[in-house]
């Protein structure tokens, strides 16, 4: 099976207080990943371990949304594909999915 890299528009807009401090906590300086076990399954931290040797990395969470809005779009998202952040009228970051 050929897997297909999509490109993945996240509409976030940092003009908005609580964009910008997630951005500037998860993305700015990357989460350490130890700090948060309480909230991530063991084999998670285990595979993102693997992923970031040295224990930190960025993140960015996807919701479902009001009444699963963003389910069908979360589900076709794969570890590869390319992920870009928008917001403001600019296009202001971009990374690869590393694992869902």
């Amino acid at each position: 099976m050929i897997h297909v890299i999509r490109i993945v528009m996240q509409p976030t807009r940092r003009s908005e207080k609580d964009v910008e401090q997630h951005y500037q906590d998860t993305i700015v300086h990357p989460v350490v990943l130890d700090d948060h076990a309480d909230i991530l399954d063991a084999s998670t931290i285990d595979q993102l371990k693997q992923l970031f040797p040295d224990g930190q990395a960025q993140m960015w969470g996807v919701v479902p949304g009001k009444k699963n809005v963003n389910l069908s779009r979360i589900e076709k998202m794969r570890p590869g594909d390319w992920v870009f952040f928008s917001g403001d009228k600019r296009v202001y970051f971009g990374g690869t999915i590393a694992l869902m």
